[in-house]
């Protein structure tokens, strides 16, 4: 009975906003609303920056190899992960779809979280020979496995981390950094609590593929934060390893954020904040900061530009 009075809510709360997202006033309002707040980050970074030094920065980048190879790994994880999910949920064999999973990629981090979905979504309706229900179906399922591998990620390290007394640190980064980890881990622990109870009622996936699709979300989940850690120690070899469980964290919390603009960004802004946390010179973390994101940025725009055409061609009309 509750059960089906909060799927009847939610059913008639996404109609609702459905409805409401039409409207032109409302879709600049959210546009006006998150391009401003982009723009607010970016001029904080530049004032942090500035404190620190341009040229202290930037003569801090880091030098070592490795810090670039693990960026690299840890930007494929996300695609690779994904061929290899989407190969479970749809059985067709999608390795020579891999450039598609790289623009859904690029999508969420550097336009606005979901948007890769939505990406995918159309795609695969015109390229795929699936039914439109199956392919909606197929992606609702996964974002949701996904967001519970990672909201038990997120849960997990929080907690280490307030064990440990490290979680302060993140705490005090920023104004309302409290709130936000306060709310990103009741979120978080709550949506895992839920979609574990209900998973026969919110996933239509046939038998025995979900444990297969949380073992690949968690394993990635475990080699992202394996390749964050290597990489930000390969570029500060002293620093301890709990600062940079604490720099990974936050990561993590602002992923939680739903429709955040270029989450890369934002994270490079928050993560300034814990510079003092490393114990190593702020321009030197300065440097990685601006270096991690500059790749990103990077690669996505070239990521983005170079599979345009890729995601049309070669692909065979779905029915409708």
């Amino acid at each position: 009975m509750v059960l089906e009075a909060l799927k009847t809510a939610g059913t008639a709360a996404r109609h609702r906003w459905a409805l409401l997202r039409e409207r032109e006033d409302v879709q600049r309002a959210l546009k006006f609303i998150q391009y401003g707040l982009l723009a607010l980050i970016i001029i904080y970074l530049l004032f942090k920056l500035s404190q620190v030094g341009w040229v202290e920065v930037l003569g801090a980048l880091p030098e070592s190899p490795w810090f670039y190879f693990f960026f690299v790994l840890r930007f494929l994880a996300v695609p690779v992960s994904e061929v290899a999910l989407y190969e479970i949920i749809w059985s067709l064999p999608l390795i020579r779809h891999f450039f598609v999973f790289i623009r859904k990629r690029v999508y969420n981090f550097a336009v606005m979280g979901y948007s890769g979905e939505a990406f995918l979504t159309l795609w695969a309706r015109r390229r795929l020979g699936l039914q439109s229900k199956e392919i909606l179906v197929g992606v609702k399922d996964n974002n949701l496995l996904s967001a519970f591998a990672s909201n038990a990620a997120t849960v997990v390290l929080v907690i280490a981390l307030a064990l440990t007394g490290g979680l302060q640190a993140g705490l005090e980064a920023f104004p309302g950094a409290g709130w936000l980890f306060s709310l990103a881990f009741l979120s978080a622990g709550t949506l895992s609590v839920l979609v574990l109870v209900f998973r026969d009622k919110l996933m239509a996936l046939p038998k025995g593929v979900m444990p297969k699709l949380i073992g690949v979300h968690s394993g990635r989940q475990l080699l992202i934060i394996i390749l964050h850690a290597a990489m930000y120690s390969a570029a500060l070899p002293g620093a301890p390893l709990m600062a940079w469980m604490t720099f990974i964290a936050m990561q993590l919390v602002l992923s939680r954020v739903p429709f955040l603009p270029n989450q890369d960004i934002v994270y490079l802004g928050a993560a300034l904040s814990l510079s003092p946390i490393v114990g190593a010179p702020e321009a030197a973390v300065a440097g990685m900061l601006v270096a991690e994101a500059g790749l990103s940025q990077l690669f996505n725009i070239a990521m983005f530009f170079a599979t345009a055409h890729l995601a049309k061609t070669e692909y065979r009309t779905s029915p409708a």
